[in-house]
Order: structure tokens, then sequence, then C-alpha cells
């Protein structure tokens, strides 16, 4: 498209057959269309009333395709602003909740702490305990000597008492 008679036809150009996108195109619209309302204001003041509509036919019919492309590159830099901005606060936002999150778990834990230090203790206790019957058992099964020749003494000593 040459050249523009309004709006609607600076609208499809940047909008309706935009290869970038909708939603860059509509940006850069809004910036075209932002220009429009400063030139307007522009003329406001200089001659004390707004300019007819022949007159903004007028500056849309003056409107190089290099604006359309300032416009287009405004647009792109501010997405490309925005973005940046939007993913920076997640980062931080995601980097902070994984930081509180480790902060947490971590006073969590020692909360815990006496609890597993009882139960540890009574383990032990339990583990000496189980220890020290087996090593009672041991003593008194080598102390009764079960050798099979004082398993047979024994075992003769009992007959010949009969």
């Amino acid at each position: 498209m040459d050249t523009l008679s309004g709006s609607e036809d600076a609208y499809k150009a940047l909008v309706d057959n935009a290869p970038e996108g909708w939603l860059l195109g509509l940006l850069a619209f809004a910036v075209l269309e932002q220009e429009r309302i400063e030139w307007m204001r522009h003329v406001e003041t200089r001659s004390g009333c707004l300019p007819t509509s022949e007159q903004v036919c007028n500056w849309y019919e003056q409107q190089p395709v290099s604006a359309l492309n300032r416009a287009r590159s405004t647009a792109e830099g501010v997405l490309n602003g925005y973005s940046e901005d939007v993913s920076r606060s997640i980062d931080e936002s995601y980097r902070a909740s994984i930081r509180d999150g480790v902060v947490v778990a971590e006073i969590r834990s020692s909360n815990r702490f006496w609890p597993k230090f009882v139960a540890n203790v009574a383990a032990g206790v339990v583990g000496a305990a189980i220890f020290s019957v087996l090593l009672v058992l041991i003593v008194l099964v080598a102390v009764r000597d079960p050798s099979p020749v004082g398993l047979i003494k024994h075992a003769q000593e009992a007959q010949s008492e009969r």
C-alpha cells in the first residue's frame, strides 16, 4: 500500500496484513495513532481549533511508508522491553520462592531434631540390650561346656547313677 487515506487503511496495513502478528500490529497502529493525536494537538495549539477530517485525511496521505516501518520498529522495541521485564520478574519470583522454600525446609528439619534424637537414643538402648542378652547367652553356653566330649561324659555319669 503506497498511500494511506485514513485510520482504516493504517489498520489494514499494520494489523490485518501484518506478517509479524496481530499484537505487534495493534501496538504499531497505536503508535501511529498517537503520532496523529500529537499532530492534532499541535494544530489545535497553533490555530485554536482541531483539524478538520479533510486535514486528517491529508495527514494520513502525507505519511510515507517509512512511517509504518517506524511504528512497527517502535512497537517491536516496546514489546521486547516488556517481555524482558516480565521474564526478569518471573525469574526473580521463582528464585525467591526456591530460596524461601529451602530456608523453610531447613527450619522445619531443625525442629525435628529432638524427636529424631529420642528415637536414635531408644534404638541405641534396644541394640545394647539385645547385645547384652546375646553376650550372657554366650557366656552361659561357654561355662556349661557343651563340647561333644563333655556331653558324652555327662550322659555316662547320668546312666551310671541310675
